[in-house]
């Protein structure tokens, strides 16, 4: 079990961030800040990273990643520190990004899936709100 934060919007959306380290973020790194709305970080990340393209080619040279005789280089490296430092943080910043856009944080809950513990939020505080994408079904 995953342990999900919840954060709700002044308009009944809800927000769930799992705790802990973001995968997407290891692989994806600022294209998976960009993706939550986090601007300027995704932004930076993004520019420094294909700065450090630029700045430092390896031996054999490729341009913004595509190699023509391909040899792992120092910009791979600064760029992997890149992406673990995503995978870190990237939960605990998304946070603090929905908490600046005026969501509220509404608690933590334990399941298997985000949408699992959107579900359990719900039943556990009874809110009876239409959620989209979301079907109640009453028990058999």
């Amino acid at each position: 079990m995953k342990t999900f934060s919840i954060y709700e919007h002044p308009d009944h959306r809800l927000e769930v961030v799992k705790q802990g380290i973001s995968f997407p973020g290891l692989l994806l790194g600022g294209v998976w800040l960009l993706w939550h709305r986090m601007w300027v970080f995704g932004a930076l990340a993004t520019g420094v990273g294909l700065g450090f393209y630029l700045l430092f080619p390896s031996s054999e040279g490729y341009v913004f990643g595509i190699p023509y005789g391909y040899q792992f280089g120092l910009a791979d490296i600064m760029n992997l520190g890149i992406c673990g430092v995503v995978a870190f943080c990237g939960n605990g910043w998304r946070a603090t990004s929905l908490l600046d856009r005026g969501f509220d944080d509404m608690g933590t809950e334990q399941a298997a899936t985000s949408d699992g513990a959107k579900a359990a939020f719900l039943r556990r505080t009874g809110i009876a709100r239409h959620e989209p994408g979301f079907v109640r079904r009453e028990p058999v």
